[in-house]
Parts: C-alpha cells; structure tokens; sequence
C-alpha cells in the first residue's frame, strides 16, 4: 500500500498528543508532530526579526520548506528539532499559530509530510481540514470534569497549585472557543470513531486505538492480496536450495518440489561486469531467492534474487541514514524530481533540489525519510551542500590565524564597517579599523565588490575582526618619508600646554614646540604671542621614528640679535627711547632691547618726572650696568653716565687747580733772582 494515514483529533487535555505517540511507537507509524511545524514557522519569523502582529510580513512561508520525518523537524532541509524548543519560540508560538495565512502553509505542509508511508498525525483540525481523506480518523475526549483532573494532576508535578475550579473554568472556555472559532474549529470528523477516555487508562486507551488501526490495515491487505498459490510453493515465496548445474546464462536449484527452480544471469545481479555464472557461483551452493512463476503444467519454476538484493540495499540504506548518496535526475515532478540510486527511486522535493537541476544530472544527497515497504524515500541536496559548506567553512576558518594577512571581497557596507568575505567565511572591519585618519563616510573609501588584503586582528569564538589600516602607512611614516630634520614647514597651533606649543603639520601629524625653541629671547612670552589655530612657520630639529615623535623650532629659523652684541659693564652707549612708564626707559642699544630703571635716568640727587625729561625717539648716552647675553638682559645706568661726566669735569678742574698753583710758586720763589 502506497499510504496510511491515521488522523487523531480531540479538544484540550483529552491525552492524544501522548498517546499518539506511544501509539504511532508501538505500530512503526511516523509520529506527525503539527505543534513543532508551527514552531519552525514561529523560529523563522525570529530570524527574520517580523512583527508576528501583522499577516503582511509572513510573505517569506512561500520561500520556506518544513519536513517533519523521523521526530525531527527540518527548516529548509537542516534539522532545526533543538532549536524550535528554545524559550523565545516557545514565548512567541502562539501568537503566529493564530495568523491565517501561517494555517494555510501549515496545512500544505502537514499534508506533505502524510504523502509517503505510515502517518499517525494529531491536532484539532486533523480529519477534518488536514488529512480528510485520512484511513482511520479517531476524535478522543473526555468529559471536562476528567479533563481538569488530568491537568490538575499535570500541574501539581510541576509545582503548581492550581485550584480544580480554576482549571474547570479554563478548560469549558478553551472547548468554546476552539469550537466556535471560524479558522479550522475543533470538530468530530463524520467518519471519525468517537472514543471517550474519561474512564479509561491511557495503556487501555492505547490498546484501542491500536486494534482500530490494524484492523482496518488487515481489510486493506486483504483487499490488495494478488498473489497466485500452487502447491507447497508460491510466488513471492522465499525459498532456500542447492544449485545442481551451473551454465553461463542460468541455473538450477533442488528445491524439493515438482521441478527445479531456474535462475537467469540478470536474476541474480545487476552488476553488468558479471556476465557469466561460471566462476561465481558453484555446483553445491546453497542460494535463497524468491520465487517469481510457478507453472506447473509447463514444469517450471522461476527464481529471482533481484528483490532480496532490493531488500539488502535498503537495509543497508536505513542502516545508514547519514551516508551521502551519488543519484542521477531521471524525472520532472510538480512539486519536486524523481532521482534514482543502487536501483531505488527516491523523491527530491523542490525545495531540496539545486535550483538549476537537469534531467540526468547526478547530485550527492542525504535521506530525509525512508518507506521501507515501498522502498522508496524523501532525500535532500541542500542538506549536503550545507553539510559541505559548513566542513569547508571550519576547513578554511582553521587555516586562518591572528596577524596573518588575507585578501578577499567586500560583500556588505554597514554604518558600522564592511564585511569582507572570503571563499567560506567572512569578517568585519570596523569603522576605526578602515584607515588612520576618521573617516566619516565608510561609502567614500570602500565598495562593494572591492578587492583587498586585510590583517586579521581577532577570531576569537570563530568571528574574524579585521584591519585594513594595519596594512596601511601612517600619517607619520608617510610624512616623514618627504621631509627631514632642518626641514621649514608650516604649522597650526592645535594646544597650549605650560612646556610649549603642540603643532600639526599633517592631518594625524604633530609635534612639540618646545617653549625653549620658540625664541632665542627667553622673555618672549609665547602664550599671549600665539593662539589655537595659528599658523607659523618652524624648522623640524628631531625625528623620532619608533616613537613617532617630531620636534620643532622656531628659533632656528629667526635672526639671533644677541649674536652680534660686543659690550662691556661700564661702556658707553647710544640708546634711542622707544616706550616711557612707571617702571624706566625702554631703549634700543648695540641692536638689542635695553632697559633704564628709574633709579638709573637721572643724575645722583636729582628729581623729575620720566616723560617730562624722554620723549620716545631721543637719543640718550648712558653706562651699561647689567649685560647678560644668554638671558637677552641689558641694563643701562644715565646716572651712571652723569656721574662719570661729573667725575671727568671735577678731575679736570682739580687738575687745572694744581697747574696754578705750581707756576705761583716758582714765581715766588724765584721773583728776587729774575729780577736781578
């Protein structure tokens, strides 16, 4: 029989889930599990981050396949049974479950999956929207006063305490709402055994269900028989004899009935390199095969291993459920292709196919389910092309190491950075690792389909983080590479610090003016000459490389006055006035800067006020007092300078004085002598 399907329906706690299952486990039946379909719906919405309100975002249940077979539940071909049990589907179900159009794939996909085989399938709606055409329908109830009981007991398991009336409540609300509801309401199928458990055990519940069901498999049995008896020995018997002749093309085997059994070459294999008996198979060899004519009349009986071969392939194939099988496209279905392999046919739904197959293609594929009476099965390509995907995945994250540097493609431009993708996996490059200097724009610098070599800087939990600006030059070194110490460039001032000025000479490129290089005249108050944003010329003195670090100079590149300044304390200079206040006279002399205290602008003992006696530009002699070079300090002394021409005038006259007296002397003392 090509398909039996039994549909279990029944309201809120009647027990069918569980006892669908002991059931469907006790007969061989596949166990349909309709509340895990949702959940793979309801996983899907998550992943794809819909607003499970709104109908209007499910328009991807028409790019989706779920499978249920062999209690595991397949999204798009990969087992997804861990997953649908996760606390946030199990959060969300329902509400996707409500939405129609979420209903209507379900059922498409229900009835898919109750195509091929022995199909025990539970819900509310089973035999009445799902499977109508169902071979056994059953609706199980119970009274709702059990119901509560039941689902009193369930809960005081688990902790709860719920009251009895509580749940009696909650149960007769479920019951109408489930029956009244316009969308698939719960309701006995017309050709559906009603079978009330309120007083039944669920063994004795069981045991019911399972002599409907074989009771009804034997009457279709006994409907499908045609096979043909004669004698002791039937066709499709299996039979086991000695061979007695060996030829090239056939056989003979004692069988110990009215005749031997003859056996051709292409009933004992389909290996097409075996073109003979002789050699392979003996005289006194024991052999079973099945018998496929009995011709009593004629004297023949017909054998055939070919079946035995069919039924030794498939249990090697059932026994093996995860081998990669090698099939061939023999045939176009609507709603998937017919691929044959080791002498099986096998159905590739659509949405397990390549999307560009070929009649006569050959594929590597993996069974999703198995019929072992029809001998047949469902298989999936997409299960192997994303079982090889992800060994060749692990295969390349495993030769990728920190600090290796790879090339590969820009695939994706996020806000936050690129994703670059390799042959298997791929990484991210996160804004600030794009390049040294900010980029403001990630669609200025990259683009997608963009080639480039990136150095992997983490892969840690198999997440790849990459840097293109590892590879890059910085602003730095691609400064340094066209300019060299002594060096004048320009630069802005970007801080003010107590020690000096921090310049930028290149976007990411700064250095130090030290406050020691901005003038040779170490008074120069550099914070109220300069301001941020300025900007000035300097001369580069260091390059640090290692450090990255550039020093500068002001002073280098302006004339050093000081350098030509030849004096002496107590030499005589001209000064000219150029600024009169409380404090002295400031003067310019010997090509420098000079200062006259007050103490020092007027002669010893004289009084008077300084902008009275200099008017800016005259010109003053006066003594140099202090004369500090390296501290650009001159001092000069007026009073200093009077009081040496006072000096001078007073040494003058003493000395005139003295002249006197010396020629009255002599006279004197000669006068009688010349005289005579």
């Amino acid at each position: 029989m090509v398909n039996f399907q039994v549909a279990i329906d029944g309201p809120a706690g009647s027990g069918k889930s569980s006892i669908s299952t002991i059931v469907a486990k006790s007969l061989g039946f596949t166990h349909i599990d309709t509340g895990a379909m949702y959940r793979a719906v309801t996983l899907e919405a998550i992943n794809r981050g819909i607003d499970f309100e709104n109908p209007n975002e499910y328009t991807f249940l028409d790019n989706i396949s779920i499978i249920y077979s062999n209690n595991k539940t397949y999204l798009n071909g990969v087992d997804v049974s861990k997953e649908i049990r996760s606390e946030e589907v199990t959060r969300n179900v329902s509400i996707v479950s409500k939405q129609g159009c979420v209903r209507d794939k379900m059922v498409h996909f229900q009835r898919q999956s109750a195509q091929e085989g022995k199909i025990l399938m539970d819900g509310r709606d089973i035999g009445t929207v799902v499977l109508p055409n169902a071979d056994v329908k059953i609706f199980l109830t119970a009274s709702a006063e059990e119901r509560a009981k039941r689902r009193c007991k369930e809960l005081h398991e688990t902790g709860r305490n719920d009251s009895y009336e509580e749940v009696l409540e909650l149960i007769k609300r479920r019951d109408d709402i489930d029956s009244n509801r316009k969308l698939a309401p719960l309701k006995q199928a017309d050709d559906a055994i009603y079978l009330d458990t309120t007083k039944l055990t669920i063994a004795e519940v069981c045991n019911k269900i399972v002599d409907i069901i074989n009771e009804r498999l034997k009457k279709m049995e006994n409907n499908e028989m045609n096979s043909f008896e004669y004698n002791d020995v039937h066709v499709k018997d299996k039979v086991t004899g000695k061979v007695v002749e060996v030829k090239k093309d056939s056989i003979s085997v004692d069988l110990h009935q009215f005749t031997e059994g003859t056996m051709y070459l292409d009933h004992y294999t389909t290996d097409k390199n075996v073109t003979s008996f002789i050699g392979v198979v003996n005289v006194g060899d024991e052999i079973t095969c099945e018998v496929t004519k009995v011709d009593e009349e004629n004297g023949v009986i017909l054998l055939s291993r070919l079946n035995m071969l069919k039924e030794e392939n498939f249990k090697a194939l059932s026994e093996n459920t995860n081998e990669v099988l090698t099939v061939k496209v023999a045939k176009k279905l609507e709603k998937g292709y017919n691929v044959v392999a080791k002498g099986f046919t096998f159905f590739m739904p659509l949405s397990q196919s390549p999307s560009d197959v070929k009649i006569g293609d050959s594929l590597k594929v993996k069974i999703l389910e198995l019929d072992e009476r029809r001998k047949t099965g469902v298989v999936s390509y997409r299960v192997v092309e994303h079982e090889e995907y992800e060994a060749n995945k692990k295969a390349e994250l495993d030769t990728l190491n920190e600090g290796d540097v790879v090339n590969g493609t820009i695939s994706k431009i996020e806000p936050f950075g690129a994703f670059v993708r390799f042959k298997y996996n791929q990484g991210l490059i996160r804004l600030n690792q794009i390049d040294h200097v900010f980029v403001k724009n990630i669609n200025d610098v990259l683009h997608v389909g963009d080639k480039l070599d990136v150095k992997i800087i983490s892969k840690e939990n198999g997440k790849l983080l990459l840097s293109r600006k590892a590879l890059l030059k910085t602003p730095f070194e691609l400064y340094v590479e066209n300019h060299k110490v002594s060096d004048k460039v320009m630069a802005k001032v970007v801080n003010k610090m107590p020690y000096g000025l921090l310049l930028e000479v290149s976007p990411n490129v700064r250095g130090l003016l030290h406050k020691s290089e901005y003038s040779w005249n170490p008074n120069d108050n550099f914070d109220a000459y300069c301001k941020i944003g300025d900007e000035i010329e300097v001369a580069i003195i260091a390059i640090e490389t290692k450090k990255e670090r550039i020093s500068f100079s002001r002073k280098a590149i302006i004339d050093n006055p000081w350098s030509r300044v030849n004096a002496n304390v107590g030499d005589l200079v001209e000064a000219t006035v150029t600024k009169v206040d409380q404090k002295g006279v400031y003067v310019t002399a010997l090509g420098v800067d000079a200062f006259i205290p007050v103490k020092d602008a007027f002669a010893e003992n004289q009084n008077g006020k300084l902008d009275e006696a200099y008017q800016v530009g005259d010109k003053v002699n006066a003594v140099v007092s202090v004369i500090k070079p390296k501290e650009w300090i001159l001092e000069l002394s007026v009073k200093k300078h009077l009081a040496n021409l006072e000096r001078k005038e007073f040494q003058k006259y003493m000395d005139f004085e003295a002249e006197q007296d010396v020629s009255m002397n002599l006279g004197d003392l000669y006068k009688d002598i010349l005289k005579k």
